[in-house]
């Protein structure tokens, strides 16, 4: 019974002991496929259940009930597990590069917010260390730890999580773990454990170089993302891992990039002034512009008399003040553009000058003196302010107009020499009309 019990559990020992390593080969190879593919969710969903914590059998622990939750990808062989991780990471990275709208569409908004917030406050790194490497941070394969500070360097605001994270595992490499958990799954093949790393994590050159790689993102990244220029040097220095001429090549790349960036600090100090200056002439100007122009519209016009544009000048004409304009004698051979002489024209205009001359109100002859006097008083305007002293004389003179103009035989005399002067201004304007008529 005995012998018969034991065949049992090898009999489901074994089949179960390349269960975890199948299951993540078969399912990293879909998932590549899919992400390839750029099918992220599908590629998404086909990751979860092996590195899902789920709660293993009663006859596969001889603990039992007591034991906890284990994902397939904490048991499988180190080739596939660092292979899993590292495509989970990969394909986080690019869910979050969708950006908000298209990840909202592919994903829901969110699932899509969950997963970046994992991504950017950094806890994936804690997701991989619990349910890939039950919780130990030394033990953590260096790729999957060089791959998850990319992507904390690449998506992450503040780099001080990922400072954090590659310090402890830095210091806690290599040292070995006292949960006797492993001791006693070491017996059970299903359960792969992995070495104890010794000597810092340098015991191969693959170790060495990965070791080599994050000191590199570390010192020359991470650390110079967060001002900690000194603090780089000095580890640079105090590395056992590193020898001379790396530590030289490290020092003279961290000053490269130290004085780069006090360059650009220079540069955009400079623009940053220059457009403060723009910014500030374009003010003077316009404040002085602003000046200007209340100090044009506060001085006194010369002339004492501002014009409104709407005024319409009713004064004298040029040509002539009181009658038609005067028309040049057109000659005979002259024709219109529709082929009618000017003469047969001229004849019809003096008809019509006639009649206007007939229908013409006396409210226009008002209008003139009204619009003389009102030129005299701007001439005498003109002239006080010119001459001061010459303001006596203008009342003087405007006393004496209105004192003539008070009595009735200069007014009646006035309005005769009026009536004479416009009698003779008919008479001259129809011998005109007669004339070019003739």
């Amino acid at each position: 019974m005995a012998n018969g019990a034991m065949s049992s559990r090898s009999h489901t020992r074994s089949p179960s002991s390349t269960t975890p390593t199948k299951l993540c080969s078969k399912t990293y190879k879909k998932a590549s496929q899919l992400y390839l593919t750029r099918r992220l969710p599908e590629a998404l969903r086909s990751l979860q259940p092996i590195i899902t914590p789920s709660k293993p059998q009663e006859d596969q622990h001889t603990n039992g009930d007591n034991s906890s939750p284990i994902a397939p990808i904490a048991t499988a062989a180190g080739t596939w597990r660092i292979k899993v991780w590292n495509l989970y990471i990969t394909l986080l990275s690019a869910i979050v590069d969708l950006g908000a709208e298209e990840g909202n569409k592919q994903f829901g908004q969110k699932e899509w917010k969950s997963i970046a917030s994992q991504v950017r406050e950094g806890g994936i790194w804690e997701t991989v260390v619990e349910v890939g490497y039950q919780g130990h941070e030394g033990s953590v394969d260096a790729e999957v730890v060089y791959n998850l500070a990319t992507l904390l360097l690449t998506h992450s605001s503040s780099q001080s999580l990922n400072q954090q994270r590659l310090e402890t595992y830095l210091s806690s490499y290599g040292q070995p773990s006292f949960d006797l958990t492993d001791r006693f799954q070491e017996t059970s093949d299903e359960y792969q454990p992995r070495p104890i790393r010794s000597g810092g994590g340098t015991d191969t050159p693959k170790d060495l170089t990965a070791r080599v790689k994050i000191i590199e993102l570390f010192t020359l990244h991470v650390l110079p993302r967060n001002g900690e220029w000194e603090y780089s040097t000095e580890f640079i220095n105090l590395s056992e891992v590193l020898d001379e001429e790396r530590k030289d090549l490290f020092l003279q790349t961290l000053e490269g990039l130290r004085e780069e960036k006090e360059r650009g600090e220079m540069r955009a100090a400079e623009l940053q002034r220059a457009k403060d200056e723009e910014l500030e002439r374009q003010l003077e100007e316009e404040r002085r512009e602003a000046e200007e122009a209340a100090a044009a519209a506060a001085r006194p016009q010369p002339n004492g008399h501002k014009r409104n544009t709407s005024e319409v000048d009713y004064g004298i004409e040029k040509s002539r003040p009181h009658g038609s304009p005067k028309s040049k004698g057109p000659k005979a051979t002259d024709k219109t553009p529709n082929g009618k002489s000017r003469t047969s024209l001229s004849s019809s205009s003096s008809k019509n000058v006639k009649k206007q001359d007939k229908a013409e109100p006396r409210g226009r002859q008002s209008r003139a003196v009204a619009t003389g006097l009102r030129n005299l008083m701007r001439h005498i305007v003109q002239a006080v302010s010119g001459n001061p002293m010459s303001i006596v004389r203008t009342l003087l003179f405007v006393i004496g107009i209105l004192m003539a103009m008070s009595r009735q035989g200069v007014r009646d005399r006035v309005r005769r020499i009026t009536d004479g002067a416009w009698q003779k201004i008919k008479a001259t304007a129809g011998m005109g009309v007669k004339v070019s008529y003739i």
